[in-house]
């Protein structure tokens, strides 16, 4: 697993920025990362699991933390047995013939009294940038080199934003060329995951 820190300095030998008087600042980089780090969720939600204690009975329970319909993967009760969602057009449950769920407004809904005790609930989650150099990034192992790339690209296009403000146009095209191409091996890397993904490993 990597820390904020490590990728960090990963970002700078890639940006040839390791000495004494770096271009760009830690704080600069930093918040590179922390959208490089949402674009990355974006793209592979974080897998959550929510443990909701809901009284017997109850018909609704609201959710901590809060999520969007869509955010939610697969609910199971008590006794771990799936339960399906609603599948109707009007996303009500009329025409249920068992327990069911619906999601509004940050509750779980029931189509039938609930079974005391502990639900599961498994949800995509965003990915966040943690507060601490030392603490461990919210990615999976191996795609470090997609938030590394995604970085020297954001910071490069900063760059040539940069520059033009100041007048500067010499060599802006140049690295605007390279922010484009690392954005190119960005979607590459991202490609050659999921078909990793899909053909049932990971390496």
């Amino acid at each position: 697993m990597t820390t904020r820190l490590e990728l960090r300095t990963s970002v700078r030998r890639r940006l040839e920025d390791t000495g004494a008087t770096p271009l760009w600042d830690d704080a600069t980089l930093n918040d590179l990362l922390a959208n490089a780090i949402r674009r990355y969720g974006a793209r592979f939600p974080a897998e959550r699991v929510a443990t909701v204690a809901v009284t017997t009975g109850a018909i609704s329970t609201p959710v901590t933390p809060v999520m969007e319909t869509d955010a939610v993967a697969r609910v199971f009760d008590p006794a771990g047995e799936l339960v399906p969602r609603i599948q109707s057009m009007l996303n009500d449950f009329r025409g249920a013939s068992g327990q069911a769920w619906r999601w509004w407004n940050g509750e779980l809904l029931l189509a039938q009294p609930a079974n005391g005790g502990d639900w599961r609930i498994e949800y995509r989650a965003a990915r966040q940038l943690p507060d601490d150099d030392a603490d461990l990034l919210d990615i999976t192992p191996g795609d470090e080199e997609i938030l590394t790339l995604m970085v020297c690209a954001s910071a490069l296009r900063r760059r040539t934003i940069e520059d033009g403000k100041r007048g500067l146009s010499r060599g802006v095209e140049g690295i605007a060329i390279t922010a484009d191409r690392l954005e190119a091996e960005v979607e590459s890397h991202i490609s050659a995951r999921r078909r990793r993904v899909r053909g049932g490993w990971f390496g």
